[in-house]
């Protein structure tokens, strides 16, 4: 029994009864078994680091104070040097947001065990502002980073009547429209909580308007019922809120024209709303006569409407005056882009009318592109950790105002991580968030992101080795068996953890039973390869290639395969020539080997014309041949074919003695005779007994 190699504390044996001739049987089977066989090994490389702090990661860092949902708050662990560390069990991390009014945050997220950080979501009010979100967690230091929302501030009220004249007929009107602006004149949503208003009329005998009114959280404004009386006149409403400036405007009521109707008048409160994909109730189409009064429709009045620029928003096409009304309200609906458009009414046999309205909003231009966390593990996995958002020039987040945005994304070193190609950032919303890939390669890469129509941004992603990765190692060899002295390729496929392609990889190659190796060569994508050169043996032998893989940060791999190096068989040529009794060749003879070297297979061949058979490139040795040909006699010849050389021979061989066919004749005449002469002595000699 043979010890043939030891994996940790196993030995493999392997029993080999047959004589050193069928000894390259065995071999086979050891190439087979040990090619199974990997070794583990060891390296020294850095622990992994336990947790010891937290960071928080906001991205992007604002948003709209639309009320609405982010998820944006990523909280990370990390170790003493600021790399991301695993949680090794769930740890629960508490949060809060400084100011509610501005925005609140899940009050509670849970670290996975195995993970290193998780996502919170924040809630944003209408309200803009700062906050601060703090985090905590048991045995780690608090830590706070700041949100922000932005969108106008609401300053003031405005009030605007719609439209510019009610009739003096003692009915109650939709008419007073009161709207939240900011100190620029910009329209601004109502907090959360609402935004109650007080509404005074200056002279109760024109008309009256209800006391209270409401403007609702996310809305801009709201439109108060004003009462007329028979008086015609004017009267001035007050609106009044707690917290903002007071605003007024003048009602004005008339009788109706004894006219008819010659023309429209088109009027828009407020002339200012947000570019915000919303509808408004905003724009009133009212009939008038030649002086300007007001006038009755007589019977119901189609007036079709139109903007100039649907880009910025489009109109009701049509609305109908009823019989006995002076106006009809249509509606506008806003488009995502800001700017300006002429909304113009037209009915039959009436002057058109046309009135301008403004829609306001930030205007996007560039792209902004944050990676949350900013540092993650070289683990090989995907993350959800880059977002890109639309902004305006101020670097305040903004709408695309026609569509959805395509955003392609790249990596400077993707060998360190790549971002998914592209990401869409919906129509109607400000960012979108893709996934990076880390690999098992730590380092830093830019990410880019560019769009058509907008200004290209970058962000740097950071990965860094936190586990124990190690390297696995794959061995071959091509050819598998060579002969004495003769050369091989191995071939070294190194991974990551048996997964990706390692790179960057120092290899190593050792034999346990001689020869050289060529240097190591990086075939990429964590091919490497050399030539084996094998030692001159005597004997069937069976060698064991290990390849050593090493990389700083990684624990070192190890990998073998075996090489079974055969004894170099010796070769020669030989030349049988055959002849005769009298020296002349004979052809067709043939001749066939009884006997030869170890190892070696039987040969035959046929003489030819010139009475040679030829055997090239046989073993060397002795063998014994058998020359045979009908008419002649077989013979056995012993002849030795040296190596590297062609040997020549020549094998006389007798015929066999045969009658000629005169002889044959003659005799059979001489059988016949006596045979004849026989019979007739018979003959004579019976008729001499009968007398």
């Amino acid at each position: 029994m043979i010890n043939i190699c030891k994996l940790g504390n196993k030995i493999l044996k392997l029993v080999i009864m047959s004589n050193k001739e069928s000894s390259i049987l065995a071999f086979v089977l050891l190439a087979i078994i040990s090619i199974q066989l990997v070794a583990s090994g060891s390296s020294v490389y850095a622990a992994v680091q336990a947790p010891t702090k937290l960071k928080i990661y906001v991205g992007p860092p604002k948003v709209l104070a639309d009320n609405n949902v982010y998820e944006t708050i990523y909280v990370q662990l990390q170790d003493s040097k600021g790399l991301p560390a695993r949680a090794n069990r769930d740890i629960e991390i508490y949060l809060s947001s400084s100011s509610i009014y501005v925005g609140t945050v899940d009050p509670m997220i849970t670290i996975r065990a195995g993970e290193t950080y998780a996502v919170a979501k924040f809630y944003s009010t209408y309200t803009p502002g700062t906050t601060t979100i703090t985090a905590t967690a048991s045995g780690f230091e608090t830590v706070m980073a700041s949100m922000t929302t932005v969108g106008p501030v609401p300053y003031k009220l405005v009030v605007y009547v719609l439209p510019e004249f009610l009739p003096a007929d003692n009915r109650q009107y939709t008419a007073v429209v009161v709207q939240l602006q900011d100190s620029g004149g910009n329209p601004a949503k109502a907090p959360i909580g609402n935004v109650n208003v007080s509404l005074f009329s200056s002279n109760t005998t024109v008309g009256t308007v209800e006391p209270y009114a409401i403007i609702p959280s996310g809305s801009t404004y709201v439109i108060a019922k004003f009462n007329t009386t028979n008086v015609n006149g004017s009267t001035t409403v007050t609106a009044i809120a707690s917290g903002y400036v007071t605003g007024s405007a003048t009602v004005k009521t008339q009788s109706y024209s004894i006219e008819p109707a010659t023309k429209l008048a088109v009027y828009i409160s407020p002339q200012k709303v947000p570019a915000d994909g919303i509808f408004y109730d905003i724009v009133a189409v009212q009939l008038k006569d030649s002086k300007g009064i007001i006038a009755n429709a007589t019977s119901n009045v189609v007036v079709s409407l139109s903007s100039s620029n649907i880009g910025i928003g489009t109109v009701t096409e049509s609305i109908t005056i009823p019989t006995g009304q002076t106006f009809a309200i249509a509606r506008f609906n806003s488009t995502f882009k800001s700017g300006s458009t002429t909304i113009t009414a037209v009915a039959t046999n009436l002057t058109s009318a046309s009135q301008s309205i403004t829609t306001v909003g930030p205007v996007p231009s560039k792209l902004s592109i944050y990676c949350v966390p900013s540092s993650l593990p070289a683990d090989n996995r995907q993350y959800t950790a880059v977002v890109v958002q639309l902004q305006d020039s101020g670097g305040n987040p903004a709408k695309d105002p026609e569509g959805d945005v395509l955003v392609d994304l790249f990596s400077s070193k993707p060998d360190f991580g790549i971002p998914a190609p592209r990401l869409v950032i919906p129509y109607g919303t400000t960012y979108s968030v893709a996934t990076f890939n880390s690999t098992f390669l730590a380092g830093s890469t830019d990410l880019t992101a560019q769009s058509a129509g907008y200004y290209s941004a970058q962000a740097r992603m950071t990965t860094s080795l936190i586990d124990e990765i190690p390297l696995t190692v794959t061995v071959s060899a091509e050819p598998g068996t060579i002969d004495s002295e003769a050369k091989s390729t191995i071939r070294i496929l190194v991974k990551f953890n048996n997964t990706a392609p390692a790179t960057g990889v120092t290899v190593k190659l050792s034999s346990n039973n001689g020869g050289t190796f060529s240097a190591v060569t990086n075939e990429s994508d964590g091919q490497y390869s050399a030539v084996f050169t094998a030692p001159k043996v005597n004997s069937n032998t069976m060698i064991t290639i290990t390849a050593n893989a090493t990389k700083t940060g990684y624990i070192t791999g190890y990998g073998s395969t075996t090489v079974i190096v055969t004894t170099v068989i010796q070769r020669g040529s030989l030349r049988l020539y055959v002849r005769d009794g009298s020296g002349n060749p004979v052809s067709a003879a043939t001749v066939t080997s009884t006997s030869q070297p170890s190892g070696a297979s039987p040969v035959s061949s046929t003489t030819d014309q010139n009475g040679l058979a030829s055997f090239n490139d046989i073993v060397a040795g002795t063998y014994v041949f058998s020359i045979a040909k009908e008419g002649y006699e077989t013979k056995s010849v012993t002849v030795s074919v040296s190596a590297n050389q062609t040997s020549t021979f020549t094998v006389a061989i007798a015929k066999v003695e045969t009658l000629s066919s005169d002889l044959l004749i003659f005799i059979a005449g001489i059988v016949i005779a006596a045979f004849v002469a026989g019979t007739i002595i018979f003959m004579l000699m019976r008729r001499r007994k009968r007398k």
